[in-house]
């Protein structure tokens, strides 16, 4: 059973969000083109590793000064099509755009669905603002190991059993 795969030469809105508790959040990539909306499951740290991607980008090339943030909600239905494992991030100076590709994860030796899009400085930078607000909005790392604070309801690692 092989997943759909897509390409958008320019998307009318892109978004990221989590549902459900800290800790226990799935986070999400969501895209929409046209009539199409595509959501995609993502891991938090690969959240975090786009929104540091683009904010070096940023830092890199004349942004113009982000207006109010549109509205980042993630659209119903969220019926995530695949779950991303592993994309690349492109960004051309002449088109003032970023190029997305993903690769879906999966099993060895099943063949992944990709997808790709376009989408403007602005809004990438929306996105990155918003991400970046979203992964800070979980669970505190724990000063010790940098995991989550809980950690998962165990002890810290670093603790080795001693307190």
């Amino acid at each position: 059973m092989s997943s759909a795969s897509f390409d958008y030469q320019q998307v009318t809105r892109v978004t990221a969000g989590a549902i459900g508790e800290p800790g226990k959040r799935e986070f999400y990539l969501q895209l929409r083109a046209g009539g199409q909306l595509v959501s995609l499951a993502l891991e938090k740290d690969q959240l975090r590793a786009l929104t540091e991607r683009l904010q070096e980008v940023f830092s890199r090339v004349p942004v113009p000064p982000s207006s109010r943030l549109p509205d980042m909600a993630l659209e119903q239905p969220i019926a995530p099509i695949w779950r991303v494992g592993f994309m690349t991030l492109t960004y051309s100076q002449d088109e003032k755009s970023f190029e997305v590709s993903l690769v879906e994860l999966v099993d060895e030796g099943d063949e992944p669905a990709t997808g790709h899009f376009e989408a403007s400085l602005t809004q990438m930078q929306a996105l990155a603002a918003h991400a970046a607000a979203l992964i800070s909005a979980g669970r505190p790392p724990c000063p010790m190991c940098g995991g989550p604070i809980d950690h998962d309801g165990g002890v810290c690692p670093r603790l080795n059993g001693h307190h």
